[in-house]
């Protein structure tokens, strides 16, 4: 302050003459000194979260962000490991994902999934169907899980191709837990284990296997109808996997059918609507084709022969496959996402 006082003064020149006022001097403004510091000293995280990214940077993360399915951050810190190798990033985030995944299993094994899907496949004289559960019906939709559940029906059919063959007519099986422990996804693909663990990394959610059957008629015996309800209307990666939250196996007896005819396309058409039938009203076992039940058997309304058909109102399952085949139903599997399976195979 003082050296400010005197550099007033000597710039004042001489003082007039006469007694000094504290109005006669004239002070310049004190500096004015910002106490934010210069730009250059401020440290980087005030202006970036991170190093910059190149354009061939953003590509790269991107393309592992479509390729993986995993959130941006952790396909940033992929690349940063691998030093920017694409295939090396992309090789240990689903490692990383995997791990993740069977570590959240016995913890995942606690939480209720009820909800999922149904895949169903068929081939030749032979038809399988799956159920995967997850928790929420979000999740269900994603491709994600709908590509798993097609790898699961394709193991199990690649299982079926494998088993050997029955001696009736019709044969089923449902796959028991180690069976469904040693599926694979596919001729040629790997454990399905590794997919489901996979997932549930990725999906953040329990994802399992529950049940997955088959049925299979003799070759030239008859052939097996399917049906899938309430699923996506297209499923990128499912292939021919129908998927639907409901679905049925129909194992149909036609003898003397000739392939490829008119006939047969009519025959399948049937079978089909038997899939429906099966899938809306849910018989619990094949049953018998009489017209009307018998007085006081509460239960034939079970039988699936001795409903009334879907899509003939006012007629019996059994009497309308007599007279537009005729069509012998040799046995059906019927799954529901949450519920226990429903199955019945005669022995006619």
């Amino acid at each position: 302050m003082q050296r400010a006082v005197r550099s007033a003064v000597r710039s004042a020149g001489p003082p007039p003459p006469g007694p000094l006022s504290p109005g006669s001097l004239h002070f310049p403004p004190p500096p004015v000194h910002s106490i934010a510091p210069p730009l250059q000293a401020l440290p980087a995280r005030f202006f970036r979260a991170a190093a910059p990214v190149l354009a061939a940077d953003k590509e790269s993360l991107l393309q592992l962000r479509r390729r993986t399915g995993l959130p941006i951050l952790q396909c940033r810190d992929a690349l940063h490991r691998c030093g920017g190798d694409l295939a090396q990033a992309e090789a240990w985030l689903l490692e990383q994902a995997r791990r993740q995944g069977r570590s959240s299993a016995p913890l995942a094994r606690e939480r209720t999934a009820r909800e999922g899907l149904v895949g169903l496949l068929r081939e030749g004289p032979a038809a399988v169907m799956v159920e995967l559960s997850c928790e929420t019906d979000f999740v269900a939709r994603t491709s994600e899980f709908q590509r798993v559940v097609a790898q699961a029906a394709l193991g199990a059919m690649e299982m079926c191709r494998r088993a050997p063959p029955a001696a009736r007519a019709c044969s089923q099986h449902f796959l028991q837990p180690e069976e469904l422990a040693e599926l694979g996804t596919g001729p040629g693909g790997g454990p399905l284990s590794e997919e489901l663990a996979l997932a549930q990394g990725r999906l953040g959610e329990a994802v399992s296997l529950r049940h997955a059957a088959w049925l299979r008629v003799r070759p030239g015996a008859g052939f097996v109808s399917g049906y899938a309800h309430g699923g996506p209307a297209a499923a990128p990666g499912a292939g021919p996997v129908a998927l639907g939250t409901l679905g049925a196996l129909v194992a149909c007896g036609a003898r003397g059918v000739a392939r490829g005819g008119a006939r047969e396309a009519a025959l399948e058409a049937l079978g089909r609507q038997v899939a429906q039938h099966v899938v809306g009203f849910a018989p619990r076992r094949v049953g018998r084709a009489r017209e009307r039940p018998r007085e006081g058997e509460e239960e034939e309304e079970e039988a699936l022969l001795a409903q009334e058909f879907l899509h003939a109102p006012g007629r019996r399952v059994g009497r309308v496959l007599q007279a537009r085949g005729p069509l012998r139903v040799t046995g059906f599997v019927r799954f529901r996402c949450g519920e226990e399976p429903t199955a019945d195979v005669t022995s006619r």
